[in-house]
């Protein structure tokens, strides 16, 4: 997976029994917009890393304008 800086994503448990939520991000810390990434949920207001796995389904609503 390859974001970049204000992507917007919905990140959603596999399993769909946990929660959803919406984030943007804010910077990629691998190479080439590889992951880890730090995100921002718009739910809380907070920011966190985001590091995909087989846990978690990343949807990209909306890529960054170029």
């Amino acid at each position: 997976m390859f974001l970049e800086v204000g992507d917007r994503l919905l990140v959603t448990d596999r399993n769909g029994q946990g929660s959803s939520h919406v984030c943007r991000v804010v910077s990629a810390w691998g190479l080439d917009g590889a992951p880890p990434y730090l995100v921002l949920r718009y739910d809380t207001g907070t920011e966190e890393i985001l590091v995909p796995n087989p846990d978690l389904r990343i949807r990209v609503l909306t890529h960054a304008q170029v």
